[in-house]
């Protein structure tokens, strides 16, 4: 049986077609086998649920109870808190200027031992605590407003030609400091007020002195500092040198010293 030319082409055409059909299985097959690997990964990097003990996972670290204190624990933070220092102290706040409670005693008569020395007499003196105040202005401080200050200071020109501060402000009392100028002769002139400069002054107090001699020099300290601050000068000890706080506390610590030589002695 002869075929012809027709017979060929169904034959042509079916065979084409089963060529098609066949690598159509073959992709889907494929596309089907990658789909499941695509999931299969996506499912690998879900988060773990501690729910389902089926489902693998990086193992998690769990902190230790005892590494986070709550916050109501309050004895436990109390321990693991650093201990505070408790043997530092804080500097002794700066002496104010301010007016001794002592007028109470202006009533009372004094002994011998209790009358005031005079504030020049070296020779009665034991020690002498100096503060001098340095002008930084070269023409010094001027007498007018150098008046004003100290006598808002409540001192008073009194003996020696120099000034003294006493119990009261208004000039009763025993004598607690004085005030001398620090350019010799080392006495004001109050007549000559007005034209009166002078490049330094220097408080002075001495000991043995005034009753109660601690708070005497607070009060003597704070006079020194109003002066420095108001009219720019500069404060010195007795060496010229710049007063510290240290020198100050030192200056406290040779009344206590002193004092407690005196009772010492007493006995």
């Amino acid at each position: 049986m002869e075929i012809g030319l027709r017979e060929w082409l169904i034959v042509i055409g079916i065979i084409v077609i089963a060529g098609i059909l066949f690598d159509g299985w073959r992709r889907m097959r494929g596309s089907r086998g990658k789909l499941k690997f695509k999931l299969d990964r996506n499912l690998s990097n879900l988060p773990d649920d501690d729910s389902d003990p089926e489902v693998l996972g990086p193992a998690r670290t769990i902190p230790d109870a005892q590494q986070e204190p709550s916050v109501g624990d309050e004895d436990d933070l109390a321990i693991s808190a650093p201990a505070k220092e408790t043997s530092s102290k804080k500097r002794k706040a700066e002496p104010r200027q301010r007016d001794l409670d002592l007028d109470v005693h202006d009533d009372i008569p004094m002994t011998e031992m209790d009358e005031p020395h005079d504030a020049n007499e070296d020779a009665a003196f034991e020690e002498v605590l100096v503060i001098n105040v340095v002008s930084r202005d070269p023409d010094g401080f001027k007498g007018p407003a150098l008046l004003q200050n100290i006598l808002e200071s409540g001192l008073r020109f009194g003996k020696m030609d120099i000034f003294h501060r006493h119990e009261s402000m208004a000039g009763n009392g025993e004598v607690l400091f004085s005030m001398a100028n620090g350019v010799k002769p080392g006495t004001f002139d109050l007549d000559d007020i007005d034209l009166f400069s002078t490049r330094a002054v220097s408080f002075f107090l001495g000991l043995p002195g005034p009753r109660h001699p601690k708070q005497a020099f607070d009060v003597m300290v704070a006079a020194a500092r109003k002066l420095s601050s108001e009219l720019n000068g500069e404060l010195k000890d007795d060496q010229r040198s710049v007063l510290t706080a240290q020198t100050i506390e030192h200056y406290r610590q040779r009344i206590v010293e002193f004092e407690r030589r005196n009772l010492t002695l007493k006995r």
